[in-house]
């Protein structure tokens, strides 16, 4: 199974830009016309949080169009970016909504290789992410419900600290211990799938792989300083590939654009080197 892990696509009405300038609309375009010219097509798109820069009716209007064009479902979930009751109606253009009973704006999709459960991090007023006691208990329950069905679960919020810090005090403040121990609790648990931060990482959380996938909107800088900040960068748009084959998951980052295509091994001017060295092929 092969899993396209999207984040932060922070779209904007027609002829609307993100922060600092960035041409949300270009670089959606972009991103959308990689996705088509995958080859294989992935079976199942993830999309972790920031799926409207301002939360407006028109910009999840235009990513519902794109997302229903690459013809797979959709996963996806909430972040702070986004507006309640737009999101909700959202997933209900991608016939995204639970097929079994969650709190709002969370759901469990099952299917063929994987369970895959989505959590609502998003608070009011403010960037940073919390999961709810109601929220918690239900992932609890849900992964209970079904031991043997190996389960990614999405969320927003990264969990954890990464050592930029503007990103570490928006990070998931609220409910991140009690989802580690949860997670550490169900062996099933494949990985967290996260977004929010605006660059890709990779840790350990629960004893699980976090993948937190990069922006498609614009970069955050890296910036590990004491104190350091971070700000907007000028890096590669990209968005994770989750390959799936039944016993691990394999993680890749799919660069949006790239230096012209692909060239076969063959290809190379260098000299064979079996044939140069006298070596026998086997």
């Amino acid at each position: 199974m092969l899993i396209a892990h999207l984040s932060d696509l922070h779209a904007a009405p027609p002829g609307g830009a993100t922060r600092a300038g960035f041409d949300a609309d270009a670089a959606l375009h972009k991103a959308f016309r990689a996705l088509h010219a995958l080859d294989p097509r992935p079976d199942l798109i993830v999309v972790s949080g920031d799926v409207a820069e301002d939360g407006e009716a028109q910009a999840y209007a235009r990513v519902a169009e794109r997302l229903r064009a690459l013809k797979r479902p959709v996963v996806a979930v909430p972040g702070n970016h986004d507006d309640d009751a737009e999101f909700a109606s959202f997933l209900q253009a991608l016939n995204g909504q639970s097929r079994l009973p969650a709190p709002p704006l969370c759901s469990v999709r099952d299917f063929a290789a994987l369970r895959v459960i989505g959590l609502a991090s998003q608070q009011r007023l403010t960037s940073a992410g919390a999961l709810s006691d109601a929220t918690l208990a239900w992932l609890d329950a849900t992964l209970t419900d079904a031991p043997g069905r190996p389960t990614l679960i999405v969320v927003h919020h990264p969990p954890f600290r990464c050592g930029v810090g503007f990103m570490d005090r928006i990070r998931l403040v609220e409910g991140a211990a009690q989802l580690e121990c949860i997670v550490a609790a169900h062996p099933q648990v494949l990985a967290l799938l996260c977004g929010h931060h605006h660059r890709a990482m990779e840790t350990l959380f629960g004893g699980r792989p976090c993948y937190v996938a990069p922006a498609l909107s614009y970069a955050v800088g890296l910036d590990l300083r004491p104190g350091g900040e971070g700000g907007y960068a000028a890096e590669p748009a990209a968005f994770r590939l989750l390959h799936y084959d039944g016993r691990r998951l394999v993680s890749h980052l799919a660069y949006v654009e790239s230096e012209g295509a692909m060239r076969p091994f063959r290809d190379w001017d260098e000299p064979d080197l079996a044939e140069t060295s006298g070596i026998e092929r086997a």
